[in-house]
């Protein structure tokens, strides 16, 4: 990937427009790894690859800093036949990839290839540490130079601090946490909102998913002796109550059988005693290994897949699953450390869990053979040895704009006028936590369905401009659209590729126009903006005349 080339003071001072002024010139001049462009892409998902290739293609001069060493997130990092919801909903870019049904190596080779074609620089290794502001315009981010480690995990101590500086004249935030959105101070959320929030009949804590006959408690039967690992000490909120817990991550993995495969180890500190969860399930018969989702509110059924099909078409909202569910909920707004050791204890737990499966007396015979003969698939992810690169943040941060996209937009009950692209999926939750009810234990929430697809609507809904947006008394120079203004419960929906794909596209258009205009994002005029998506094959009316 080419490196972006050093700026002189000159050279920077045309590229910004001569906007940066006073201490904070002086402070990026005199730094020896100094960059200026038009527009930053913060986050080389696939969603901020198309950003930044729309961007480009408008004129403007762009830049992507990339804190791991791959690109596109989860699109080429474990997700592959990815979820479209309604067909007819995605368009643009994103349509002509997705419809070749890549493998992971595949999408990251097209990515490559669609940024060299457009000679779009990568600064990868590098995050965010801090954000340079006047006013309500960002003026540049400060990157730490961090590594991930030899299995794609990230590090919680950056190896340089400081390493490098950026300035732009708009910034697109396209990572799935939203970082450089939160330490812009933009206004944000995570978490649950309460049903009464906005009047979502979905929202707040849910019944549980499924409750197992097993005694949660180290010595069986005496709550003082404290829980089983893997379960979560909480409290829950009443039925349609807020919290902060954040659905299951895990990663997607890529299992085969036979004699090539790569091995997978036991981790060095594997302890018998941290799966008795799933010793006492296998020995209750508590079929903990069956998946369950839950159609409508207290209504449920069996996922159908178990736990123990190779490949990822049938993972399973099952307690017996590839991801330890609660033990992910510090990760949203959690600083480095601590979301590499959430991402780094996944790892273990994934591990440790095939080598119980493999070697404890209380697994069933079949289970264990098959745990037996698994291995990581080679020729995907071979420079981590197997593992996924990408952990699967389904949700994190969701900034608070002047529109929150709601389960009223789900249902067909809005028609904003500012559409730059449509989502069409139903409300796709995974488990919240693993924790104690009543002397057993149970999984809070999962909600799965694919709720109004069937309605008049076709579940097809708009995303308005203004969701990607800040307000403008708090930024005027960044987009989100990742990390988009949104309930948890529309989140669920929009949180597919395919529509991060497609608002990433159309902020890339839209910070173009605005360095162009000089103007804030919120500015642009939108008559223009809609006739640029419209080139670009974007679909922003749910008509078939869209």
């Amino acid at each position: 990937m080419t490196r972006h080339r050093k700026t002189t003071r000159r050279n920077f001072i045309r590229l910004t427009g001569g906007v940066i002024i006073g201490s904070t010139l002086a402070e990026f001049a005199r730094a020896e790894n100094f960059e200026a462009v038009e527009v930053c892409v913060y986050g080389a998902t696939a969603s901020g690859i198309m950003a930044a290739v729309a961007a480009k293609r408008e004129g403007a001069s762009v830049l992507i800093v990339e804190p791991s060493r791959w690109l596109g997130g989860m699109t080429g990092g474990g997700l592959m036949h990815i979820d479209w919801g309604r067909e007819k909903a995605v368009a643009g870019t994103a349509r002509g990839i997705l419809k070749k049904d890549y493998n992971d190596a595949q999408y990251r080779e097209a990515f490559t290839a669609m940024l060299k074609e457009h000679a779009i620089p990568v600064i990868f290794e590098h995050r965010v540490s801090s954000v340079q502001r006047e006013g309500a315009v960002i003026k540049g981010i400060t990157l730490d130079h961090a590594p991930p480690d030899r299995v794609g995990c990230p590090v919680a101590e950056a190896k340089t601090r400081d390493a490098r500086r950026i300035t732009a004249r708009v910034f697109i935030d396209c990572s799935y946490e939203g970082d450089l959105m939160a330490r812009a101070g933009v206004s944000y959320t995570f978490g649950r909102e309460a049903r009464d929030t906005y009047g979502e009949s979905l929202a707040g804590t849910q019944p549980s998913l499924a409750v197992y006959d097993i005694d949660p408690y180290v010595k069986p039967g005496d709550p003082k002796s404290g829980l089983l690992p893997m379960l979560q000490d909480i409290a829950m909120s009443p039925e349609g109550g807020a919290d902060k817990l954040t659905m299951g991550y895990g990663f997607r993995w890529k299992f085969v059988t036979g004699e090539k495969r790569i091995p997978l180890e036991a981790p060095e500190d594997y302890d018998p005693r941290t799966f008795e969860l799933y010793r006492r399930g296998f020995q209750n018969k508590a079929k903990i290994d069956v998946g369950r989702r839950m159609k409508k509110l207290g209504e449920f059924e069996e996922a159908g897949g178990r736990i123990h099909s190779v490949g990822q078409g049938n993972l399973a909202r099952a307690l017996l699953a590839p991801t330890n569910y609660g033990a992910n909920a510090g990760y949203p707004d959690g600083d480095y450390a601590t979301r590499a050791r959430i991402w780094k204890n996944e790892q273990r737990f994934m591990s440790g869990m095939t080598h119980f499966l493999r070697t404890d007396p209380s697994v069933p015979a079949k289970l264990k053979e098959l745990a037996l003969s698994i291995g990581f698939e080679p020729g995907i992810f071979d420079d981590t040895q197997g593992w996924p690169h990408q952990l699967y943040v389904r949700e994190a941060r969701r900034m608070k704009s002047a529109y929150v996209v709601t389960q009223k937009d789900m249902a067909g009950e809005t028609n904003p006028e500012d559409s730059v692209g449509l989502a069409s999926y139903g409300v796709d939750e995974w488990p919240y936590a693993t924790h104690a009810v009543g002397g057993k234990v149970a999984l809070q929430g999962g909600y799965y369905s694919m709720l109004y697809l069937e309605e008049a609507h076709e579940g097809i809904y708009k995303i308005p401009y203004r969701a990607i947006t800040p307000r403008q008394e708090e930024c005027t120079n960044l987009l989100v659209p990742v990390c988009v203004s949104a309930s948890h419960i529309a989140m669920t929906s929009i949180r597919m590729e395919p529509v991060w794909m497609i608002l990433g596209e159309s902020a890339g258009v839209a910070a173009s126009m605005a360095v162009k205009a000089n103007l804030p994002v919120q500015q642009i005029d939108y008559v223009q903006l809609r006739p640029k998506l419209r080139d670009l094959k974007q679909k922003l009316e749910r008509s078939a005349s869209s």
